[in-house]
């Protein structure tokens, strides 16, 4: 069981000797309670995963199983969807015909099938970030802000709260967890919960980028952007109103003086931690490393041209990028800019035409 020191919540759920004893009683499974404990006993030392890097491609709707992995190719017309099955590296594993590069590399991934949970909604996707379920059935509304300190904390806040308790003088230049092209809802005009710090703290929430669509019909992930685009500014911190490292110098240079003359009218503390968590913020904005990492035309045409020029292509090699330069965990999310994106009911020309590829 993992217990984020200074709070309570569990953030990974496991078995202890009383639930054992409770599930079980004097036999679990068809095993006796002593075997069991003997077991625990002798089981090997606990070791870190080697996983030193993670990039989490969040597609918001949820690919259908049926069209992609998990194909039911004898089930009814109306179930099995119009595509076919192809064989793949990995013996017995059979996946979508538009699938056949990722086919090809079966044996470097894993197809999980048992996982599973009860929110038939786009809810869910609090609970793929956070591993718990949001108290909403349906999730935020359109406008609504349902973000605060009492949400559970995402995958990538948990993984910035270790990383910078675990040594609290480390010194970095590049963010912990990176949120990328925009916070998940943006394009919607919806906050969605699931992808902060929660009750960690605004401190762990993730560095994320603003990147916008030309109109309000424009799918960006749809088509091939431009550079022009794809600048890749810090939410929050270089706006789209040409805002620039030496303007927001100068910014910052008059916002410390406006500081320093109310830092004695802060009698909670609350000003301090914002100015501490801007001030972070701030600094791996302006970095050097951080910005070379954000300029994504210093990749090779070919190279790009392999990722797709369309905004979630571009964003996976952006995402590729922050690991290389320092980052922890990166998101890639493929957002809901016309209210559908892989929530693919509609139609499924779009999964042909544009997602799957």
């Amino acid at each position: 069981m993992l217990t984020i020191q200074g709070h309570q919540n569990r953030i990974c759920q496991g078995w202890s000797r009383r639930e054992l004893i409770q599930a079980g009683g004097l036999g679990l499974f068809g095993v006796s309670l002593p075997r069991v404990l003997a077991a625990e006993e002798a089981a090997a030392p606990f070791q870190n995963g080697r996983a030193k890097r993670v990039i989490f491609l969040l597609l918001f709707g949820g690919p259908s199983q049926l069209e992609t992995f998990d194909m039911k190719p004898e089930a009814p017309s109306e179930i099995r969807g119009p595509f076919q099955p192809i064989a793949s590296r990995t013996p017995g594993l059979r996946i979508c015909e538009h699938l056949s590069r990722t086919a090809r590399l079966s044996d470097k991934f894993a197809v999980v099938r048992t996982m599973n949970h009860r929110f038939n909604d786009h809810g869910s996707v609090h609970y793929i970030q956070t591993g718990h379920p949001h108290p909403s059935r349906f999730g935020p509304q359109p406008g609504e802000t349902p973000v605060g300190p009492k949400e559970w904390p995402s995958i990538g806040s948990v993984v910035n709260y270790l990383s910078l308790n675990h040594d609290p003088q480390r010194r970095t230049t590049m963010p912990d967890y990176t949120y990328l092209p925009n916070r998940l809802g943006a394009l919607q005009g919806i906050n969605r919960p699931g992808q902060y710090g929660g009750w960690l703290g605004s401190a762990y929430n993730a560095l994320a980028t603003d990147i916008r669509k030309r109109n309000k019909t424009d799918n960006p992930y749809f088509r091939d952007c431009n550079d022009e685009e794809l600048d890749f500014r810090i939410r929050g911190i270089l706006s789209h109103d040409e805002v620039r490292i030496d303007r927001l110098d100068r910014r910052r240079s008059l916002l410390e003086q406006f500081e320093s003359q109310r830092r004695t009218l802060d009698d909670t503390g609350v000003i301090g931690q914002y100015g501490k968590v801007r001030q972070r913020a701030i600094a791996l904005a302006t970095s050097p490393r951080m910005q070379a990492a954000l300029d994504i035309r210093r990749e090779s045409a070919a190279l790009r041209d392999r990722y797709g020029r369309h905004l979630f292509g571009q964003s996976v090699l952006m995402g590729r990028r922050m690991l290389e330069a320092g980052s922890r965990f990166v998101t890639v999310a493929w957002d809901t800019p016309d209210g559908y994106s892989w929530d693919s009911h509609r139609s499924s020309n779009d999964l042909k035409n544009h997602l799957i590829p």
